[in-house]
């Protein structure tokens, strides 16, 4: 149960939405970052270089590390209906990033987004394998991705924020090719 209220009256940001999301409901009580808020995520979800398998692993992650409920409910489904296998979702859960179940860009990507969650930094190491993986704009989006997905979890985990029926029935609204 949310440890406040949600407002009584959804933002106009939040009524635009197809899904009322409770995490945006929560965040009306503050119109200004609501707007923004709501358009960076879909920026992440629909204007992102990375495959949606790829920002799902990161997503995952960043669920694991936050202990985000919240997140952990909504993007399993959307991860798994993105082509990430039970087995990833284990080794993350696991917090490995280093094992066979990943290749080595999504190993790089992985090992970024724990690093990003636990030192709010890369290694040097870390950074050379993104930059040896993926071009300079796919990195900032790890990078963004990670942060966007923190602040969100802070949100949901600080005010308690009511997980959303399953994340399943948002698939056609997070964007791009599963691949």
């Amino acid at each position: 149960m949310a440890r406040i209220p949600y407002p009584e009256r959804p933002s106009d940001a939040v009524a635009r939405l197809p899904v009322p999301l409770n995490a945006f409901r929560m965040l009306a009580h503050s119109p200004p970052l609501t707007g923004p808020t709501i358009e960076l995520g879909l920026a992440v979800l629909r204007e992102s270089t990375l495959s949606v398998r790829l920002r799902e692993l990161v997503v995952m992650t960043v669920a694991t590390a936050t202990q985000c409920a919240y997140e952990s409910a909504q993007h399993h489904p959307i991860a798994l209906n993105a082509g990430v296998t039970p087995e990833q979702l284990t080794a993350i859960a696991e917090r490995r990033a280093d094992g066979r179940e990943f290749d080595g860009p999504e190993s790089a990507a992985v090992t970024a987004a724990f690093e990003l969650v636990s030192r709010h930094t890369l290694s040097e190491t870390t950074l050379e394998a993104l930059r040896a993986c993926f071009t300079n704009r796919q990195v900032v989006e790890i990078v963004t991705t990670t942060g966007y997905y923190v602040m969100l979890a802070g949100l949901m985990n600080g005010l308690g924020v009511d997980v959303d029926p399953s994340g399943e029935q948002f698939l056609g609204l997070v964007g791009g090719d599963p691949g």
